[in-house]
């Protein structure tokens, strides 16, 4: 079997070479004991967090319901925006029924290994003191401030969603766009959907993710949620066609499969400008030309109003200055790290929601992602259109299109990454006990579930977890 991970470089070329399992098997096997710690840490606040969804049912009316389920924003206790966030999100804040504005969650864990205790400590603690364990935060400012590495672990334990615009105005732009939408006294949207593919032949991952995600996901939204749905997919999901459609659309989803951009040979500011943005089909060499990027997203012309954006691709959501598999991995992937000084939120899906007549939400992926997110790598030809895999996926599209809050959306595949999370702990554990023999079946077994673990960990939203779609009868 090969392991098959999505992107495209600068010129057009694969970020990453498929990989024979074997090779792949060495590499974790090597990896196992010296990285047995972090996945202790990230598995005990895992688990604690699955926990925790299950009471959460339990005890409010409705989960769907940020003033019922509880809201707040975070903040880094040390970031110099702090004061000028808290003034911004106030409007928002009062609207979601947070207590008090003024006092978000502060962050300030000093590192990784101290991200579960500031979740005791300040998250679950808050139970102990009378208030309201919130159901839904929203992260603000950019990694450098609050890790990718503690959203995706805090992602487990509630609705979470970031944003991290460039510029102050645009995060009150999004607030007042938020609250202006849903006060409005119709919904902006259609009942509508608007999926694209693009496909490079059956050698290619975008062969898997048209044939087995987008065109499965597109029928099932048309077919039985009854929405009227376009589809631009294979050689019609060109640049020309995707931006002609979302500068018309009233869909109230828009889904997108495809390689995402990763400019890794180049500067930290191009890779910000473009790591990310939709590889479109092209019959030559990847340009400018084919790459949807945020620099064809209009700062104040309607695209995609009140929707949600659902993009597959590498890098779509943001970039890690390390990526997620290098301390695993074996060198000849190294060689294609994003090679940049700091972590960063990708350009597009904050140009998006910047946009006063945009999206309420983005989700997107974060780091590489592979085929065995949504199909099994060993079997990826199937009859039936639909795999247990893509399961998160579709669970995530009918609860957006059932008007549930974009957070909510991302529970499934947030589970996910909590079980991949245990098995991974538990086979370490067994191994380092000398309770368990590797066999080819454990191995591969191994195998698929660290990938499909760090790919679910990597899907998270931009904007305000409790923004919900509005979709009329």
């Amino acid at each position: 079997m090969q392991i098959f991970a999505m992107g495209l470089d600068w010129k057009g070329k694969r970020l990453f070479p498929p990989l024979d399992e074997a090779v792949v098997r060495a590499a974790l096997l090597k990896a196992l004991v010296p990285n047995t710690p972090r996945m202790q840490t990230q598995t005990r606040a895992a688990t604690r967090g699955a926990v925790f969804r299950g009471e959460q049912a339990r005890r409010v009316d409705d989960r769907g319901d940020p003033k019922a389920a509880g809201w707040t924003f975070l903040v880094a206790d040390k970031d110099p925006n702090k004061q000028a966030y808290i003034e911004a999100l106030a409007p928002l804040a009062k609207a979601r029924g947070m207590d008090d504005p003024k006092k978000p969650l502060l962050f300030d864990a000093s590192g990784p290994d101290a991200w579960a205790d500031w979740m005791t400590d300040r998250y679950y603690a808050l139970d102990l003191v009378g208030k309201k364990v919130p159901g839904y935060v929203l992260f603000v400012g950019g990694p450098d401030q609050v890790p990718f590495g503690f959203q995706s672990m805090m992602d487990s334990v509630a609705g979470v969603g970031r944003v991290a615009f460039d510029r102050i105005e645009d995060l009150s732009a999004y607030g007042a766009k938020l609250m202006r939408l849903e006060a409005a006294p119709a919904p902006v949207v259609a009942r509508e959907s608007l999926f694209f593919a693009t496909d490079a032949g059956e050698q290619d991952p975008t062969f898997f993710s048209r044939k087995y995600m987008a065109e499965p996901l597109a029928a099932h939204v048309r077919d039985d949620l009854k929405l009227k749905t376009t589809m631009i997919a294979g050689d019609q999901a060109t640049k020309a066609n995707l931006l002609a459609a979302l500068q018309k659309t009233k869909a109230a989803l828009v889904y997108t499969a495809s390689h995402g951009l990763g400019a890794t040979s180049e500067s930290q500011q191009v890779q910000e400008r473009y790591n990310g943005a939709i590889c479109c089909q092209m019959d030559g060499p990847l340009t400018l030309e084919g790459l949807l990027s945020a620099d064809d997203v209009p700062s104040n012309g309607a695209m995609c109003e009140g929707a949600v954006f659902f993009q597959f691709a590498c890098y779509g959501y943001g970039t890690p200055a390390q990526s997620e598999y290098a301390h695993w991995l074996p060198e000849s992937w190294g060689k294609v790290q994003p090679n940049v000084p700091k972590d960063f939120v990708a350009a597009l899906p904050k140009k998006l929601l910047a946009n006063p007549k945009g999206p309420i939400a983005f989700i997107g992926h974060l780091d590489t992602a592979f085929l065995h997110g949504f199909a099994d790598a060993k079997q990826p030809y199937t009859l039936d259109r639909w795999h247990t895999r893509i399961a998160p996926f579709k669970r995530a599209v009918d609860q957006l299109l059932g008007v549930q809050p974009s957070g909510l959306a991302m529970e499934r595949i947030n589970e996910r990454y909590a079980v991949c999370n245990a098995m991974i702990t538990n086979t370490s554990d067994r191994v380092q006990r000398g309770t368990m023999t590797w066999t080819d079946e454990s191995l591969s077994t191994f195998v698929d579930t660290w990938i499909t673990r760090g790919d679910a960990q990597n899907y998270l939203v931009y904007g305000d977890p409790a923004a919900r779609l509005r979709i009329p009868t």
